[in-house]
């Protein structure tokens, strides 16, 4: 017959459940853990301090952001179009456009190109290398290399023009060379009127007429 000690003994012995067995593992386990944890979370906030990356400066980034890709939000292959203040059909188009601001109103091009039609059908063509579109005031600010086409064999080429689609008129101050039917031509400036149906030609002026036309005073009519 057992005594009671041997009876205790093996009560000892006689092995935990596992519900025990598993607390006390993760026990252990977390014991290990919350020191390492710590450790990392101490070197990660030196790291912030160090960087100045505080919280008021990262909310400020975002909220600075944000408008921001709003207002520059850009886009391939753009098409405007519209009539002038005599009906007559005009578009704008460009390589690229980027708006400059939260309405849209304001939007800078790349590569534009203004069309113009006139009422018998042929068209006036407008291009360059830079540009900036006004849409409620029509006004299409043209920079760079600028290169005016008329279907009826007319070329100009001149810098910074200012086209105000509203009145179909373009004027430019910079110096100005051209050829067509007429002739060849040079000038200090030029002024498209009337959707391009005269061209007048600004400052000192220089023109080889051809033999058959007769237009000396600086204004070349367009059919």
């Amino acid at each position: 017959m057992s005594t009671r000690a041997e009876r205790g003994a093996l009560h000892h012995r006689r092995p935990l459940p596992r519900h025990v067995r598993r607390h006390s593992r993760m026990v252990a386990a977390m014991r290990l853990a919350l020191p390492v944890l710590a450790a990392v979370l101490l070197a990660a906030l030196a790291l912030w301090s160090k960087l100045g990356l505080d919280g008021q400066n990262f909310i400020l980034a975002l909220q600075t952001l944000g408008p921001q890709r709003v207002e520059s939000m850009s886009m391939s292959n753009p098409h405007f179009s519209g009539i002038d203040d005599k009906k007559r059909p005009f578009s704008v188009t460009a390589k690229e456009a980027t708006q400059l601001d939260r309405w849209g109103d304001l939007v800078d091009l790349k590569e534009p190109q203004a069309d113009i039609t006139l009422e018998n059908g042929s068209w006036v063509s407008i291009s360059s290398d830079q540009g900036r579109y006004h849409r409620q005031g029509r006004i299409l600010d043209l920079t760079g290399a600028v290169n005016v086409y008329h279907d009826q064999g007319y070329e100009l080429h001149t810098r910074d023009v200012k086209v105000n689609l509203a009145d179909s008129k373009a004027t430019g101050h910079e110096a100005v060379e051209g050829q067509g039917p007429a002739g060849d031509l040079t000038a200090e400036g030029i002024e498209l009127t009337d959707a391009g149906k005269r061209v007048f030609l600004l400052g000192r002026t220089h023109m080889v007429l051809n033999a058959s036309d007769q237009q000396l005073d600086g204004a070349v009519p367009l059919p």
